[in-house]
């Protein structure tokens, strides 16, 4: 999970059911086509050893787009770490620290945009940008406030991503804005807006409870593009849609398949809240303690382009990762299942592959799995 708690803590600075719907749920979020089965073959990390096979906090992986190797975030480290295909280790690239170059544990995602490798570093206001060999090549630093947060490449000088602003209006209270938007590579301005929504908050909403700020903000949406198109899904147990656009701006479609909605075990809520109420902590956050998880499943984690160029959609009312695939013209093709179960696994896809680990994985240290 994704948690820009910096902003969080920004805003918070400026303002100084259960069982009985599993059974319907089963019938109605039937498959529409036959399982195939993804295959794990071989993963990355163990709990004991050194910094070559060990994670601090596992934030992000994806295929380096030139060499097709494994790149891996380590925020806790702050650093890269590079891995053959075959899972092993190279290098390290970059260290902890405010120097040229150097990241923080607050650098949590990355992308690749011609060639460039850009780590969104929150404390820097922007981007550490290595070149294609991973060589550190410039810092991008344009966003005082209201930074970029999730980023996907649309070309090679172009990226979409999500964005939260927020204004002062009556009495000192605040509207929220929720946007996808266009970049140009190194410019402070978005050149479009493709989605945006806003919401009117009050102080004491704030001062109150963190928990729609983090349900509906920070974890509430997944975003991914390609030279032809921007996926975007708002992750809410209501509804399964995924919207698309050219990269001019204007709709390409709309995929929605009519799911019921699947309540949470109290179990699943009990560890969500630990999670996140753990994860705020171990980054020096703000005191969680008043989080209480959504009730209800969200009907879409995340939208990604698969390595087969179609559109992976994971479920998540299915505890085992399940993805919807469709073509991209937005029609229903096949499904796929993950081998393993759990609420927390994530997946990193391009032409090169897909990656997969856990955020909060029961073995208590995290792994990376190459999958086929």
């Amino acid at each position: 999970m994704k948690l820009m708690f910096l902003t969080f803590s920004a805003i918070l600075l400026l303002a100084s059911c259960g069982g009985e719907e599993e059974a319907p749920a089963e019938v109605a979020n039937a498959p529409s086509f036959p399982l195939d089965t993804l295959e794990i073959t071989g993963y990355i990390g163990e709990e004991l050893g050194d910094s070559t096979s060990t994670f601090g906090i596992l934030a992000d992986a994806e295929y380096h787009r030139n060499t097709g190797n494994i790149l891996i975030l380590d925020s806790g480290a702050a650093c890269f770490k590079e891995y053959t295909p075959s899972g092993e280790y190279i290098r390290q690239v970059s260290r902890q620290g405010s120097g040229p170059g150097e990241l923080s544990f607050a650098t949590l995602e990355f992308f690749q945009i011609g060639g460039n490798v850009l780590a969104l570093n929150r404390m820097k206001q922007g981007f550490v940008v290595f070149d294609d060999s991973l060589k550190y090549l410039e810092e991008i630093s344009l966003w005082s406030q209201n930074q970029p947060m999730q980023n996907a490449a649309l070309s090679d000088s172009t990226f979409a991503s999500f964005m939260i602003d927020f204004t002062q209006v009556d009495n000192g209270n605040l509207k929220i804005f929720r946007r996808i938007v266009l970049f140009t590579y190194n410019t402070e301005e978005y050149d479009h807006i493709f989605w945006e929504d806003s919401v009117d908050v009050t102080i004491s909403d704030l001062v109150g409870s963190s928990s729609w700020l983090i349900n509906d903000l920070f974890l509430g949406t997944s975003l991914t593009a390609d030279r032809d198109v921007v996926l975007f899904a708002l992750r809410e147990s209501e509804n399964y849609t995924i919207h698309g656009w050219h990269p001019d701006g204007t709709e390409a479609f709309t995929i929605s398949i009519p799911l019921e909605p699947v309540a949470k075990s109290d179990q699943e809520i009990a560890e969500e809240k630990a999670y996140i109420e753990g994860f705020f902590a171990q980054m020096g956050g703000n005191d969680m303690g008043g989080f209480d998880p959504e009730p209800y499943r969200d009907m879409v984690i995340s939208v990604n382009i698969g390595p087969d160029g179609n559109i992976w959609v994971q479920r998540g009312t299915i505890e085992q990762p399940f993805f919807d695939i469709f073509d991209m013209e937005g029609t229903l093709i096949g499904h796929k299942v993950f081998p393993e179960t759990g609420w927390t696994w994530r997946f990193s896809m391009n032409s090169m592959g897909i990656l997969a680990w856990e955020d909060d994985p029961e073995l208590g240290y995290q792994q990376l799995f190459i999958v086929q």
